[in-house]
């Protein structure tokens, strides 16, 4: 057994034992959203009218529980499956940076900073959509990066299909994708930029009403700006203690209230989106423990600063790149629109784009130690 093998074994334990660990401490989580898809999902086995519409909007999480419903299967039986999807991402990330450095150690690092996250795997517990998603993104993007084959492209599409569905941003990897390929294949070369730019604009004008009369239908965005409140559910700090912002008639959309508030406070929205997107990427939250924060900071400063050189070393092809750093644009830019979830939860899905450019930045910084021959088996 070569050195590369029983690291592997070793890892496949550890994520083993997180996973059992894990479970021990949190068992099934059901919280204030899971009950809602448990609900539909046992409405629509029964043919009943749904209880709360707006669980279309994340169709295919319901789509997910609606066999383990119906051969009634215990929820236990759910998190196992959640469990399972997340170690199949894991590996596709693996094949990913093994792909991207050509070194299989790189590769099983950024994979053990991926697997053996508890905060990140600790979703799995959840009867919440947030596994899934985090699971199907990085598994999208991943087989974007490897070789294409017709048995990976029928994989890929059924995984975007299901990331698409499964939560209202799922369109961020639905862009990303359409960004890679637009990048890779440029499909667009020979059309006359003016039919481009009309086309790109009566695109654009269909993703707003989309998006403002559909996906964000069920939210009240007005309600954290009117409150001033950074991270959802707390209120140790709030922007409104210094500045009472004028609030937009309700009369407007949601995305039309959103432009008319910055319209009339913009350094407020301004500031609210920076400290939003502040403890977006920071990760931190001021009600964790030291031991917490101080955990995530050494966790995340690495990993963003070997992303970073790798970014302006121009390490990567830019259609790579661009696939990269299109879901990182989009969730951060939901979130500074938003706000910042309570847990921190928002930044996983992104996770992967930065523990890949992590990867080859590492590689760049010390060529000696992670070179392109150390492929391992």
């Amino acid at each position: 057994m070569t050195k590369i093998t029983a690291t592997k074994a070793l890892l496949v334990l550890g994520w083993l034992l997180l996973q059992f660990l894990l479970f021990q401490h949190h068992g099934v989580r059901i919280v204030y959203d899971s009950h809602r898809f448990i609900l539909f999902t046992n409405e629509v086995l029964a043919g009943q009218p749904v209880a709360y519409p707006q669980v279309w909007r994340y169709v295919g999480y319901p789509g997910f529980l609606l066999p383990f419903f119906g051969l009634g299967a215990s929820l236990q039986l759910v998190v196992a499956a959640q469990m399972a999807v997340s170690g199949l991402a894991a590996v596709f990330l693996h094949k990913a940076a093994k792909h991207l450095t050509g070194n299989a150690w790189l590769a099983l690092l950024a994979t053990s900073l991926y697997a053996l996250n508890p905060d990140l795997q600790a979703w799995n517990c959840y009867i919440l959509t947030d596994s899934l998603f985090t699971s199907f993104s990085t598994i999208c993007l991943s087989l974007l990066l490897l070789p294409k084959r017709r048995s990976r492209w029928v994989g890929f599409a059924l995984t975007l299909l299901w990331a698409v569905l499964v939560r209202p941003n799922g369109f961020i990897i639905l862009f990303a994708t359409g960004a890679y390929l637009i990048s890779t294949y440029r499909p667009f070369r020979a059309y006359n930029k003016w039919v481009l730019g009309t086309v790109g604009l009566l695109a654009a004008i269909g993703f707003y009403i989309v998006l403002d009369r559909f996906l964000l239908k069920a939210f009240m965005l007005m309600i954290p700006y009117e409150r001033g409140d950074l991270i959802y559910g707390y209120y140790g700090f709030v922007l409104n203690q210094y500045y009472q912002p004028q609030m937009p008639p309700p009369t407007l959309t949601q995305l039309g209230q959103v432009l008319w508030f910055l319209w009339h406070n913009p350094l407020y929205f301004l500031g609210m989106a920076l400290l939003k997107g502040f403890f977006f990427f920071a990760h931190i939250k001021p009600f964790y423990s030291l031991a917490h924060n101080v955990a995530i900071i050494a966790f995340l400063v690495p990993v963003y600063a070997f992303a970073w050189v790798s970014w302006r070393r121009s390490l990567l092809p830019t259609s790579v790149k661009v696939l990269l750093l299109t879901p990182v644009l989009w969730q951060a830019g939901i979130t500074m629109l938003t706000i910042e979830d309570w847990d921190g939860r928002w930044l996983y899905p992104i996770l992967p784009s930065f523990l890949l450019l992590a990867a080859v930045g590492v590689q760049s910084r010390f060529p000696f130690l992670f070179n392109r021959s150390a492929l391992g088996s």
